[in-house]
């Protein structure tokens, strides 16, 4: 995994994050738990963010504690890229 910097997963912090397209990582703690992307338009990073914050109660998402983002021109390929390298970082721990 490529991206470093991680905000914790609050609703002010994701305010911050930016209304453009590119991926996102969900984290607990070191450990990656979710990859995503956002296509751009409505669907930005930070909605994206937003929507997963929204369900924060729900199972799964307890645990997130933070996220990171990288901005880019091709999302889908991206969060390919960045999901085989989080299930590779996941199969060596």
């Amino acid at each position: 995994m490529s991206i470093k910097t991680r905000w914790r997963f609050t609703a002010p912090m994701i305010q911050d994050a930016p209304d453009w397209k590119g991926v996102y990582v969900l984290w607990s703690g070191d450990v990656p738990l979710a990859v995503g992307h956002a296509r751009g338009g409505a669907d930005s990073v930070r909605s994206r963010l937003l929507a997963h914050h929204s369900r924060a109660a729900s199972a799964g998402m307890a645990e997130v504690t933070h996220y990171s983002w990288e901005l880019c021109a091709d999302p889908r390929a991206r969060e390919a890229e960045l999901a085989k390298g989080a299930w590779n970082a996941r199969e060596s721990s």
